[in-house]
């Protein structure tokens, strides 16, 4: 057995959820930011040649619409170079490559959801370079995964993505969250993704592009009203536009994923119970 993982991005929600789902029966290395700069790619060639793993997990990416529009060159260099990089490696000292992408690859689907067979068309730089990242990998690697997932939550000692800024303001006091109800995605569970991942890798399905979600689609506002739901905090969820806050990058607006491949993991209102289950003595 292949047991010798290395996972690349290790401290963030992803990636916690898969250091604690692949520690039973694997010898796991976690490296994340402090360890070694991902657009230095000398820097990650040596990482690979110093551990030597069977297996790679990827998350590293150069997350938010905003911040890849303010700084495209470095989004270009984490979200497709790098991934390019790891898939070239891949094939030089022989390790499964895994990668992590996401749902803005696509533009907005309305009546249906985003497929692993429908085409790629992104609305930002985000999505673009993401897409770059997807298709060196689909077209260097010969052993990979490509799961792209949704929007996350999970457990995480980060406060950088939506969820955990939401949950940050209620920790502050706050009383009323206006949020958007007109972004739709799949919110999934980071620790279900990081399960299915297992699974997917261990039974040898047919290596390629799998989307990974929990069932069923929803808006921003439908997540954080259900998070709030489940916590059983004296908080008010305020429906609003996404165009009612400063915005610079296109947005995504409605991304759901599904899989032609995989079955559907159980649906995301059962998932926010769990998760809210381990969080809630924080917000007692």
């Amino acid at each position: 057995m292949k047991n010798k993982v290395l996972l690349l991005g290790s401290t963030g929600k992803m990636g916690t959820a898969l250091m604690r789902v692949f520690k039973d029966g694997y010898s796991i290395i976690g490296k994340n930011s402090r360890d070694f700069d991902a657009s230095d790619f000398v820097q990650v060639g040596n990482l690979i040649e110093e551990h030597r793993p069977d297996i790679v997990l990827n998350t590293v990416a150069f997350l938010g619409i905003d911040p890849c529009e303010q700084d495209p060159i470095g989004a270009f260099k984490i979200n497709t170079l790098y991934p390019k990089c790891l898939a070239e490696l891949s094939g030089e000292r022989d390790f499964l490559l895994v990668h992590f992408s996401t749902d803005a690859v696509f533009s907005d689907k309305q009546e249906d959801f985003c497929k692993e067979g429908d085409i790629p068309c992104p609305l930002n730089v985000y999505g673009l370079t993401k897409y770059g990242g997807d298709c060196f990998v689909q077209n260097i690697a010969k052993e990979f995964y490509i799961f792209r997932v949704s929007i996350l939550f999970g457990e995480t000692n980060k406060e950088t993505q939506f969820v955990e800024k939401m949950l940050k303001k209620i920790k502050s006091g706050q009383k009323v969250l206006k949020i958007a109800d007109d972004i739709i995605s799949s919110p999934s569970y980071s620790q279900d993704i990081a399960r299915e991942a297992r699974r997917i890798v261990e039974t040898k399905l047919p290596f390629g592009l799998y989307h990974i979600g929990n069932k069923g689609r929803a808006s921003l506002f439908d997540l954080m009203q259900e998070i709030v739901r489940n916590l059983g905090l004296d908080v008010r969820v305020e429906h609003c536009s996404y165009k009612d806050f400063p915005f610079i990058g296109v947005k995504n607006t409605c991304t759901p994923l599904e899989s032609q491949k995989l079955k559907p993991l159980r649906p995301w209102q059962e998932a926010v119970k769990e998760y809210c289950s381990h969080i809630k003595e924080d917000y007692k």
